[in-house]
């Protein structure tokens, strides 16, 4: 069994241009879990009002055969940039598309440390000759040593409980990190 840590990390955003400021963006990513399946994760709420910083990452532990590996490292994280109103409507509280990109996780594979950090320019649901929206991520690679992961240790997900802890009682997860482990990989 090979195993890899994939870290992608929301920073900030710029060139936000909306009509409504009453509201708050987050980032919705897809990340690739192999045979053409994804998992979704939504960001935390930012205010249009504030600095547009989320910091937040998430973490993905991969575990299984070398050709499962190849299609994680071959994938993309796709991102949405969303607005959603701070009202509720009748029809419930849905979020608006601003803007839409993919990065592919070969970037940082083939990056000297196995991480990198840039700027992902959104395409625009609407264009309004503006500068497109912007959001700034980094996406980073651990791969295990014979002791277990170089970096750090990974709690394991629970999907009996839907925890992301060693025991039901103890939760030991940080709030700002997200772990998406072993429910990303049951297509493999």
């Amino acid at each position: 069994m090979d195993a890899l840590l994939c870290e992608f990390k929301i920073l900030n955003a710029k060139n936000i241009h909306l009509t409504n400021s009453s509201g708050y963006l987050f980032v919705r990513c897809y990340l690739s879990a192999g045979n053409n399946k994804r998992v979704r994760v939504d960001s935390q709420n930012v205010s249009l009002s504030g600095d547009l910083s989320w910091n937040e990452l998430f973490s993905l532990e991969c575990r299984g055969t070398k050709q499962s590996m190849d299609m994680i490292t071959h994938g993309t994280i796709r991102l949405e940039l969303r607005w959603r109103s701070n009202t509720v409507s009748l029809f419930g509280n849905s979020s608006q598309l601003v803007g839409r990109a993919e990065i592919p996780w070969r970037g940082a594979f083939e990056s000297p440390n196995m991480e990198i950090e840039r700027w992902v320019m959104m395409k625009p649901e609407k264009k309004n000759g503006e500068k497109a929206p912007s959001v700034r991520v980094c996406l980073k690679i651990v791969v295990p040593s014979s002791g277990g992961f170089v970096e750090r240790k990974v709690n394991k997900w629970d999907e009996s409980c839907g925890c992301c802890h060693g025991d039901c009682c103890n939760n030991t997860c940080e709030v700002s990190d997200v772990f998406l482990m072993g429910a990303a990989l049951d297509a493999f």
